[in-house]
């Protein structure tokens, strides 16, 4: 072993040696993945350093079969393949085979996060992943199943520690769906692709997450009425909410979003029933106009006087969707909107 990998250099002229090692840690997070495995070859206290668990928590490996990833991807498996015990977070994206994404997964056996997007998932996963019980975030968003027919079942109720959860249209059913119910953690839920649940499991998981929820997106539909939306109005915490379909909801559900004291995102998609003057109550609400971005699209009755309302009072709204909303679209009205929205970074219609 060289005498550079055994010790750091000692006297005067150390320079950075001289901090302790939570600095050098400190200093470190800064560090991208590359110059941090270079900091390993250093010497001892480096080596040491560089392995730390709080380092390794914020860093996520990419694994993808993308075409002109591959070496990058390349470098990456090799990273698995010698840190196995470190990697804390893994996204495998664009792989096909199964066999491969679970060779992959296989190496790390310290994750606590795990993300599958755009890859092909098969049966076998539901209970491959039960192999990391202390998962505090798992995403499948826009992975499909591989054999089509095949329903995935996982048991959520094994994941005590999970606080996110990002679905594609699959891996949540009337079998398995009461078991994120008894993760006590759960703040952040993804499930805006989730066509089967039922009207009353929608008001359990509201319940059940109603002092901790941070962001729900949900598809709706039958599964959501004015009950939800009242039941979502004592969620102090929530910041980030969106309503896919909302074809059920009506004027006194809209009101329960005055009381979203700290909401920052909210979407609200296809709804004929609220009514101009409601909207126009609800979105002028001083609750709701912080709003950094807003989603109304298909909604049949926004109207020029609740986009003006909107121009005007939503200073830090940074993003804006109308799409297809049919009193504004193919108007005179809609080519003044981009000049009424010059402060907005993007705005859609």
């Amino acid at each position: 072993m060289s005498k550079e990998m055994t010790i750091c250099a000692e006297g005067p002229e150390m320079g950075i040696n001289i901090l302790p090692d939570e600095l050098m840690i400190h200093l470190f997070k800064f560090l991208p993945l590359t110059s941090l495995i270079t900091c390993e070859s250093v010497c001892l206290r480096w080596k040491k350093i560089a392995g730390d668990p709080v380092l390794w928590r914020k860093i996520t490996i990419v694994y993808s079969g993308k075409p002109g990833q591959s070496e990058v991807s390349e470098k990456n498996l090799e990273i698995i393949l010698t840190h196995r015990n470190l990697i804390r977070n893994l996204r495998v994206q664009y792989v096909y085979s199964y066999s491969v994404i679970k060779d992959v997964i296989e190496e790390c056996c310290n994750l606590i996060s795990l993300e599958l997007v755009m890859c092909r998932i098969s049966k076998e996963f539901e209970e491959h992943i039960l192999k990391w019980p202390k998962l505090r975030k798992i995403s499948l968003k826009n992975s499909i199943v591989l054999d089509t027919g095949t329903e995935i079942s996982i048991d959520f109720s094994k994941f005590q520690d999970l606080s996110y959860l990002a679905l594609s249209d699959f891996g949540l059913s009337p079998v398995n769906c009461y078991g994120l119910l008894q993760c006590n953690n759960l703040c952040h839920i993804y499930i805006e692709k989730i066509k089967t649940l039922e009207l009353s499991y929608i008001k359990d998981l509201i319940i059940s997450k109603q002092h901790i929820v941070v962001t729900l997106h949900i598809y709706g539909g039958s599964s959501v009425d004015d009950s939800c939306l009242q039941l979502l109005a004592k969620c102090t915490n929530l910041k980030d909410l969106a309503i896919i379909r909302s074809e059920n909801l009506t004027d006194d559900g809209l009101v329960a979003l005055e009381s979203l004291k700290n909401v920052e995102h909210l979407q609200i998609w296809n709804n004929n029933n609220f009514t101009e003057k409601k909207l126009l109550r609800t979105l002028s609400n001083p609750n709701i106009v912080t709003l950094k971005s807003l989603s109304l699209s298909r909604i049949q009755n926004i109207t020029p006087v609740i986009v003006d309302v909107i121009s005007e009072y939503y200073k830090r709204l940074k993003f804006l969707a109308l799409y297809q909303c049919v009193r504004i679209i193919n108007t005179d009205y809609e080519k003044q909107l981009k000049s009424k929205f010059r402060n907005i970074e993007v705005v859609l219609y």
